[in-house]
């Protein structure tokens, strides 16, 4: 969820504690919809 609300991923993997990005990652679950939103913001 905090991804999903702009929380930067690297904060992510410090606050579960995590010492490499790729565990953080495997936990991530990505809201299709802000992936879209995200597009249009920064790359459209």
């Amino acid at each position: 969820m905090a991804i999903d609300k702009d929380m930067p991923v690297e904060q992510v993997q410090k606050l579960l504690g995590h010492i490499k990005i790729d565990t953080t990652m495997e936990y991530a679950m990505v809201n299709q919809n802000n992936v879209k939103n995200s597009h249009r913001k920064y790359i459209t």
